[in-house]
């Protein structure tokens, strides 16, 4: 058994008693009541069955009355301040407030004319049933007061102790049901979120999965290329090939310190854009110097677009591209922990080919490092969306 039904069967309990308390305090008043009003027409026969009558009658209406108005200053006002489905109408309440107020008003400005009023009263019975002795105004004034005392008396309490906690007992087990009905909607929403937390964690863990597959493809893919683009690799290539017109020691310096001037831009970089490392390292411009970082994106799958960078001359004619120069590309940080790449010159441009899962910012040392181009892959024309925020 939960917490509210006991306090509900206590409560419950608690009304029981106050009602046979009640019932016992009328029988008693009741019983008390009736002695002078039977005894007093009884021990005077001259004055008939008639008395009799007239007694009970004043004695049920005024008893009648004063229950009433016991039963309107007794009426309870139900505060709900929380907010539920079930709202509880405190308009008789309201009726009962405003009522009483009248009542209570009218008797104090009447309260000297009240006393007349009642001997009034007494003095119409006596009259009324043609009886001479004043012994009849003293029983009609004692039966008034008795019973309207009597009703009020247990009109107040039985409203205040009895009817107030069956009230009681009736709302709160209707507002016991709303908090249930309440409560297994709540577990309900909670069980479809939790399954809908459980959803985007699978999927989640899917998109992580394709993630880390795309990666490993792009690395496996990339990994012949690149590592045909190492550093060492390259130099002695282009040493051994007899196309470099500087000599061996000019080359490995040239190399050394674009490589050097490279790894001192990243490191900033990864301060300032840490997504993107290269981004306004290289003078945020792809033309510099007749020369030009251009790009082309082909997506091949969702998630995997194949890449080719060049570098080419504006003015061919008059300021080409020397054959066999070294050309650094500066790729984004993923692409290993110097993520450098070295191209020589030929034909007339430096072109570097691989795959990526994403736009990043694209650096490039040219002229021996004489030259800064930089590009945003993001920028180029005709990507789709996935690529450029991804």
């Amino acid at each position: 058994m939960t917490n509210n039904e006991t306090e509900l069967e206590k409560e419950k309990n608690t009304g029981k008693d106050a009602e046979t308390s009640v019932l016992l305090t009328l029988y008693t008043g009741l019983f008390l009541g009736m002695v002078p009003v039977i005894g007093f027409p009884v021990t005077n026969p001259e004055m008939g069955g008639n008395i009799l009558f007239i007694g009970l009658t004043l004695g049920i209406a005024s008893f009648t009355s004063f229950f009433f108005v016991g039963i309107l200053f007794g009426m309870p006002k139900r505060n709900n301040k929380k907010e539920n489905s079930y709202s509880l109408n405190n308009g008789l309440s309201e009726i009962s407030d405003w009522l009483t107020k009248i009542i209570v008003g009218l008797a104090l400005v009447n309260l000297k004319e009240i006393p007349g009023y009642i001997i009034s009263f007494a003095e119409y019975i006596r009259i009324a049933s043609k009886f001479d002795g004043q012994l009849l105004n003293i029983y009609t004034i004692g039966i008034l007061f008795y019973f309207g005392f009597l009703g009020l008396f247990i009109g107040y309490n039985y409203m205040r102790l009895v009817r107030v906690n069956k009230y009681k007992y009736t709302d709160d087990n209707i507002i016991l049901r709303e908090l249930e009905i309440a409560k297994e909607k709540v577990l309900e929403a909670k069980e479809e979120n939790k399954q809908k937390d459980k959803k985007i964690i699978e999927i989640q863990s899917l998109v992580q999965e394709k993630e880390q597959l795309a990666k490993a493809l792009i690395d496996r893919v990339n990994e012949p290329s690149l590592s045909n683009a190492k550093i060492q690799t390259v130099i002695k290539n282009i040493i051994d090939s007899g196309e470099a017109k500087k000599g061996n020691e000019d080359i490995k310096l040239h190399v050394d310190k674009m490589i050097d001037e490279a790894k001192m831009k990243l490191h900033k970089g990864l301060i300032t854009h840490h997504d993107d490392p290269q981004k306004g390292q290289w003078k945020s411009s792809a033309i510099n110097n007749e020369r030009e970082l251009k790009a082309t994106v082909i997506e091949e799958a969702k998630g995997l677009y194949k890449i080719k960078l060049q570098v080419v001359s504006t003015n061919p004619k008059d300021n080409p591209l020397k054959k066999g120069d070294i050309i650094l590309f500066a790729l984004h940080n993923t692409f290993g922990d110097l993520p450098f790449m070295l191209v020589k010159v030929d034909k007339q441009s430096a072109e570097l080919n691989f795959y990526a899962y994403g736009s990043f910012t694209v650096g490039a040392f040219v002229d021996d490092g004489g030259t800064e181009l930089e590009l945003d892959l993001a920028e180029l024309p005709n990507v789709s969306s996935h690529f450029k925020f991804h």
